[in-house]
């Protein structure tokens, strides 16, 4: 990205002329053009009507283009892609779908220190359904042995994790375990929530069996849409946990059947506005590029890390390597976290407190592309007169 396109990609997104918006891992700010891309579908829809046929026909052509443009940005085919409301619905169709045995087990990251919504779920089965957890060892940034996965992949019917971690940053060597799973005939599941809009993802280099990501962090699109992939090959595996007229037939027999991907997975699914403003937001992401997004978030992450790295008593986590990281700066230092992200606020700059394991909190930076290095000095400099 040159300098005069980061300028109009700055005024595409109306926060950056307030504060400095470094939040993005939790909720990103939307372009104007999804929130006139939406606006534009509801005053369709008061001119229209919203369920007259030429709104039906246009919803239609909407979520075939939102599935499309999916598929662009993960690597697979469009009835692979499932709208859900969030990484969370998406795992819980994974968590709640597979007809699981007692005596069944799971594989996963580093118990708490993985993001609760990829852990509980599966603790649960583990309480519920006689599953057992299996839990690998990590280390300070949240990397595992691959010499134990193998070891616990053993008789395992599932692996989950997350592909980069909300806490640190950390890349998961996802491709590495997609191997893993495959030799030992598993099922992979993979939380994008921090990897969908920031770096290339290809799920069939990637090798997994399910991923599940939402619209409203990287990918800058509205709150209440997310995706859940579902490989054909997967996909009867799962037993939609619920049903209606959109996903099912009822016979003169009375013998119901589920139609086929992705419909069988999405009932009740009536969140348009959100489907027309994601659809916006990844063709604005897929324009820009993804490794000039991943450059030029690296760019900022960088030199925030460096700057923070320099004040004393600043601790950094995660990775040092940025080849191993995604753009998420996370530090502890001798100040509360609590106390310090309140007070960068109060001086227009928007961080976030988070768990760091074994009862630790820092504090989370998580640039995006309109953010700049001038804002990255400017948030470090700040840090530095709070400690």
């Amino acid at each position: 990205m040159t300098d005069e396109n980061s300028e109009q990609i700055r005024l595409d997104f109306p926060v950056t002329k307030k504060i400095v918006y470094m939040n993005n891992g939790a909720i990103a700010p939307t372009p104007l053009v999804t929130i006139k891309t939406m606006t534009d579908f509801m005053l369709k829809c008061a001119e229209e009507g919203p369920d007259s046929s030429s709104t039906a026909e246009y919803i239609t052509s909407l979520l075939g283009e939102l599935k499309l443009r999916v598929s662009h940005l993960i690597g697979c085919e469009p009835e692979e892609v499932v709208l859900v409301q969030s990484t969370t619905d998406g795992i819980n169709l994974v968590a709640n779908g597979i007809e699981w045995k007692k005596g069944d087990s799971i594989v996963v990251r580093g118990g708490r220190h993985e993001h609760y919504a990829n852990y509980l779920p599966w603790l649960r089965l583990s309480q519920t359904r006689g599953v057992a957890l299996k839990e690998l060892d990590i280390d300070g940034n949240g990397m595992f042995d691959m010499g134990q996965l193998e070891k616990m992949t053993k008789g395992s019917r599932l692996v989950a994790m997350s592909h980069a971690l909300y806490n640190t940053g950390a890349i998961m060597p996802v491709e590495q375990v997609g191997r893993i799973a495959r030799e030992n005939n598993l099922l992979f599941f993979v939380d994008a929530a921090q990897t969908a809009g920031t770096i290339k993802i290809d799920v069939k280099k990637i090798g997994c069996h399910f991923m599940a990501f939402p619209g409203f962090k990287w990918l800058c699109g509205p709150t209440g849409i997310g995706i859940f992939y579902c490989s054909k090959e997967a996909s009867e595996l799962l037993t939609p946990p619920s049903i209606g007229g959109e996903s099912a037939t009822l016979s003169s027999t009375g013998i119901l059947a589920y139609m086929d991907m992705p419909a069988r997975l999405q009932t009740g699914f009536r969140n348009y506005p959100g489907a027309a403003g994601l659809e916006a937001s990844i063709r604005y992401v897929l324009r820009l590029g993804l490794d000039n997004i991943r450059s030029r978030n690296m760019k900022v992450a960088n030199t925030l890390h460096d700057e923070l790295a320099k004040i004393p008593g600043i601790t950094m986590h995660g990775p040092d390597d940025p080849d191993q990281r995604t753009s998420i700066v996370t530090f502890t230092s001798s100040a509360d976290s609590s106390s310090m992200v309140k007070k960068l606020e109060s001086n227009n700059i928007v961080l976030a407190e988070r768990d760091i394991g074994k009862g630790k909190k820092g504090v989370r930076a998580a640039p995006h592309f309109f953010n700049s290095q001038q804002e990255a000095l400017q948030v470090a400099s700040q840090v530095k007169s709070l400690i």
